[in-house]
């Protein structure tokens, strides 16, 4: 029983976060990577500062348009 319960919560509380924070640095890499941006630094904000901060901060400080070159 306290077996099953401990699954549980090690699912919802650790594999569960870091599939979110593995999504979020794929798709921060590739909009980097897209904007010109400095890949590496984002990608240490993101994983360093805690509780999602990082992705407002990112969010907030990227560059609004992209122009795409044809």
């Amino acid at each position: 029983m306290m077996m099953e319960l401990f699954m549980i919560l090690l699912v919802i509380f650790i594999t569960i976060p870091f599939s979110i924070l593995a999504f979020l640095t794929i798709w921060i890499y590739k909009d980097t990577k897209k904007r010109e941006l400095n890949t590496f630094i984002w990608i240490l904000v993101i994983w360093l500062i805690p509780f999602f901060m990082g992705l407002i901060i990112y969010l907030n400080t990227r560059e609004k348009h992209v122009e795409i070159e044809t």
